[in-house]
């Protein structure tokens, strides 16, 4: 097993979740506007008290250690960008009316498409890093990760 498996799962479980906003995009237009408002409020129930906290672990601890592992202080920058795009979109589909159907789903579909594609650079870009480093640097940064998101991951 590799060290960061527990981040890698946990990916896994989040991704699940993100698949389920294509499912939302696809079905907002077969629903009335207090429908379409109780789908979006699941997903930014999501995004604001899940995948935002994850996100902002990763900036306070994942990110600046893989800095150091790699030598290279701004390494993670294009990361941060990232997450700075998926908060904008966050914050747009927060604003947005319930019967603007087409941005709803522009937004909803873009996130998907954005989380699954950064998602797929931490885990063959950065955690490669971690489970090469010393156990003790992984299982520090797992254990500072899990305390941030609000759960403790078992290395």
């Amino acid at each position: 097993m590799r060290p960061t498996e527990p981040f890698r799962k946990e990916h896994e479980e989040l991704l699940a979740h993100i698949d389920h906003l294509g499912h939302a995009a696809r079905e907002l237009p077969r629903l009335d506007p207090a429908e379409r408002r109780a789908v979006v409020d699941r997903v930014l129930g999501f995004l604001t008290g899940t995948l935002l906290p994850h996100a902002k672990a990763e900036e306070e601890v994942l990110y600046p250690e893989w800095a150091r592992l790699v030598g290279f202080a701004d390494a993670a920058v294009p990361m941060v960008h990232d997450h700075e795009a998926i908060v904008a979109r966050v914050e747009r589909l927060e604003q947005t009316e319930m019967d603007d159907v087409d941005t709803l789903q522009e937004l909803l579909y873009g996130l998907q498409a954005l989380i699954g594609v950064h998602f797929r650079k931490e885990e063959d870009i950065q955690l490669p890093a971690f489970d090469a480093a010393p156990a003790e640097v992984t299982g520090r940064v797992l254990e500072r990760m899990g305390a941030l998101a609000g759960h403790v991951h078992e290395h």
